[in-house]
């Protein structure tokens, strides 16, 4: 798995919002490029409807019963990107 992110303040920022568990550990790799703007943000803009929108078709998709509960949902993506289980809180 391949996630591209921008230092800010000396601190990785993931693209899109990206999250990823606490406590998982990552490898971080630099580009291979000399073009200076290689490491700026993505050209398109954060755009607050868009992630509005994703958020309601979720909420919909929920309470239609498309969902799965976040522990089921954490364990299958554990094994899938080969990451430790997260402990139930």
């Amino acid at each position: 798995m391949s996630i591209e992110g921008t230092v800010v303040n000396g601190v990785v920022v993931l693209d899109s919002g990206t999250q990823l568990p606490e406590g998982v550990r990552v490898r971080v790799e630099l580009t291979d490029s000399d073009d200076p703007d290689d490491f700026a943000p993505p050209p398109e803009p954060y755009d607050r409807e868009k992630e509005l929108a994703i958020l309601r078709e979720a909420i919909e998709d929920v309470r239609a019963g498309r969902g799965m509960p976040l522990e089921e949902f954490m364990a299958k993506l554990s094994a899938e990107l080969n990451l430790p289980s997260v402990p139930p809180e």
